[in-house]
């Protein structure tokens, strides 16, 4: 097993928000027919990683040593899913190490339909969602560890009209590309525009400043903070996605600035009502 060395508690807020959700949709879903079949449930991890993680600083536990402890990532908190037990999950991964140990983990759970895929998850969830069967539905979870993720990776999810999304945004890193007081630099301004799927959909939180610097050049400023950013990507995810939950789980570090929001995104029309409900009711309360 290769633990891998990242997060602190909100890395835990993010798993047991998850935890809590698989488990109210699975049962959610458990009796629902499909033409008088039941439903195939799938989970997909598109950022799997190893399957457990590893704090790089103690995180305030009542046991000090606790932090050196390995916990379960995403992979094994779906596998363990068992009022109504996913039918299929495929665990993507594009570091051949990390695969080794999801592997390890399929092999302690035989009893389960388990695929790894060693790939980039911007590549292997589009083929994914072209290969899903009319009694499909599933949850992609969308777990970068920075900006890996795709606006076309997003469309191609909420084009299915059958999977369901929770979205990883990480703020902290698209704020730092982000200059309070000029535009990004074009190769930074790249990587946003791969983000939000064009450059119309960020650059509109630039404005001209009232004033002119020394030079006499007209300065630019950005409008708002994280919060601005998060809402501008939540309108996004609503231009493409059915219905996406209201509530954001702002994931904060130890100095408390946001690092990552925990985002919500329906696509099935008939069953985007009741998802988006159990998941903004897990975010309201958390």
């Amino acid at each position: 097993m290769r633990e891998i060395e990242y997060g602190g508690p909100w890395t835990i807020d993010k798993h047991d928000i998850l935890k809590k959700y698989l488990n109210a949709y699975t049962t959610a879903l458990k009796d629902k027919p499909f033409k008088d079949k039941p439903f195939r449930l799938i989970y997909v991890d598109a950022f799997a990683g190893s399957g457990f993680w590893m704090p790089r600083t103690h995180i305030d536990l009542d046991d000090p040593t606790e932090f050196r402890v390995m916990w379960k990532g995403s992979a094994p908190i779906a596998l363990e899913v068992d009022n109504r037990p996913f039918d299929r999950l495929v665990f993507i991964e594009k570091d051949e190490f990390r695969c080794d140990s999801l592997r390890q983990l399929a092999r302690d759970h035989t009893n389960r339909r388990v695929e790894i895929v060693n790939d980039d998850a911007n590549k292997a969830i589009p083929d994914f969602c072209r290969h899903l069967k009319p009694y499909d539905r599933a949850v992609v979870f969308l777990d970068p560890f920075a900006m890996e993720a795709s606006w076309d990776t997003v469309v191609a999810i909420a084009n299915t009209k059958q999977v369901d999304c929770w979205i990883l945004f990480p703020v902290g890193a698209i704020a730092r590309l982000m200059p309070l007081h000029r535009d990004p630099h074009p190769e930074l301004a790249n990587h946003l525009d791969r983000v939000f799927g064009g450059r119309q959909h960020w650059h509109s939180l630039y404005h001209n400043a009232p004033q002119l610097d020394l030079f006499g050049q007209q300065d630019r400023e950005r409008i708002g903070g994280s919060d601005t950013i998060i809402s501008l990507y939540r309108q996004r995810l609503e231009s493409v996605f059915e219905k996406v939950a209201p509530t954001t789980r702002r994931l904060i570090n130890r100095n408390n600035s946001p690092m990552f929001a925990l985002v919500f995104a329906a696509s099935n029309r008939e069953g985007a009502t009741n998802a988006v409900r159990i998941a903004d009711d897990i975010l309201r309360r958390w």
